[in-house]
């Protein structure tokens, strides 16, 4: 369970994160990416900034490449604007929580599917 600290700075810096990705960032392989949400450390030194991107899971492995080398100028471009002590530092994961989803709903469908058969 994430203090009320760690859920302000999270959303925080998923907004900042967010404008950063969307406004400045140039790399041509990192496609469009939506962050969907961040976890906070319980001592806000680290960032777990999850991340979908729209394509196939080949895209979304590119963008998360390109995630990874621009970590530092994200980190630097939210630094003044986020005002704390340490900044966190930034990794980032693709939020598979949607393919999830689809998966279970499918399987729930096939079951449905199977019950009106018999």
């Amino acid at each position: 369970m994430q203090s009320v600290r760690q859920r302000k700075v999270a959303e925080r810096i998923q907004q900042l994160v967010s404008t950063v990705i969307d406004r400045k960032l140039k790399d041509p392989e990192a496609g469009f990416i939506t962050v969907t949400h961040v976890r906070m450390s319980p001592d806000l030194r680290i960032a777990s900034v999850y991340v979908t991107v729209l394509g196939n899971p080949e895209a979304a492995q590119r963008s998360l490449s390109a995630l990874d080398r621009a970590k530092h100028f994200i980190r630097n471009e939210i630094a003044p604007i986020l005002r704390m002590r340490f900044i966190p530092e930034l990794r980032f994961f693709i939020d598979d929580t949607m393919e999830y989803a689809r998966k279970i709903d499918q399987l729930l469908g096939e079951i449905k599917k199977t019950d009106h058969e018999e």
